[in-house]
């Protein structure tokens, strides 16, 4: 380990919260991937399919489907938290997330979203895939939630991942202090940027923040010569207008970026909000068809960009 990634990870804080580790990942860059999942987003997208990760800290997910109604939950809680009335089953804000009724429930329809984690508990499960990631050309991707709201930690991984000759991809919003943002981005070897939408003024309704500061990261990532393929959610009727798609198209034909990628929105995340006792904003908002993601796709590749639809 040479005196730059030492100083790092001894810097970085002891541990983060991670909420899932995916192994043999194909969309998350080159190769087979090890993708590692943070929690905490400045972002609050209504088609969020991960909504267990917004927040930083560990949260309870309830199966209601799995639930077998057998009290154990009930009695383990040491809050006292959990009620059972009716049976339906009831956990109040006195939930202080310990983790005592995912022990006992055999069910598994309790679970806690996000655990701590040093970077020698990452690398050791990281690690673990390496035969992998040699005969595949792949490596280990940072996404979340947002990686960047952990950002420390995350820049020691990512020293700790080049010591050891793992190819690594940051998977980012992009909306984070300009320092920050450039400190951990330009220690990746690829960037995949998510970018939701172009007006102001739709971002802000749609995600909870401006974009200003995305545009202006991602504009400044590539005047540095860093690898970025943007990544962009094709939501029905809320970025996938004329309009919309021409401000893509422009904004990002006068970039250098490596590639544009199309995501679908699904409906494949909607029952995480249930488990969490959230309201998912979109309701039954429509998948785009076919039709939506050729038309978006073309207009790209009008621009002089290369795009890809992932599938």
């Amino acid at each position: 380990m040479d005196s730059a990634s030492r100083q790092a990870e001894n810097a970085a804080p002891s541990t983060a919260v991670i909420f899932n580790i995916m192994r043999f990942s194909t969309q998350d860059g080159p190769g087979i991937r090890t993708t590692v999942f943070f929690k905490g987003c400045p972002l609050s997208c209504w088609w969020c399919h991960n909504p267990e990760s917004q927040r930083l800290q560990p949260e309870l997910l309830y199966l209601e489907e799995r639930c077998r109604h057998c009290g154990d939950c009930v009695a383990a809680c040491p809050q006292h938290a959990i009620e059972q009335v009716n049976g339906t089953v009831r956990t109040s804000a006195l939930c202080r997330r310990c983790g005592q009724c995912t022990e006992v429930c055999q069910a598994e329809a309790r679970q806690i979203a996000g655990r701590r984690m040093t970077v020698g508990d990452v690398i050791a499960e990281i690690e673990r895939d390496l035969v992998f990631f040699e005969e595949s050309g792949g490596g280990v991707t940072l996404s979340g939630g947002e990686p960047l709201a952990q950002p420390r930690f995350v820049s020691a991984l990512l020293g700790a991942c080049r010591d050891r000759g793992i190819g690594t991809v940051l998977e980012t919003c992009g909306y984070a202090p300009s320092g920050v943002f450039l400190d951990v981005a330009l220690a990746a070897g690829l960037v995949l940027y998510d970018l939701k939408l172009m007006d102001p003024v739709k971002h802000k309704e749609y995600t909870g923040v401006s974009n200003r500061r995305i545009l202006a990261n991602l504009e400044e990532l590539v005047a540095r010569g860093r690898a970025v393929t943007v990544r962009i959610p094709v939501m029905p009727g809320i970025n996938d207008t004329l309009d919309e798609i021409g401000q893509f198209a422009r904004h990002l034909a006068a970039l250098p970026v490596s590639r544009v990628e199309l995501l679908p929105y699904h409906h494949i995340g909607a029952g995480k909000y249930k488990r969490l006792g959230l309201t998912y904003r979109l309701g039954d908002a429509p998948q785009p068809t076919a039709a939506d993601l050729a038309r978006f796709s073309d207009a790209l590749t009008r621009a002089g960009l290369n795009v890809r639809v992932r599938l």
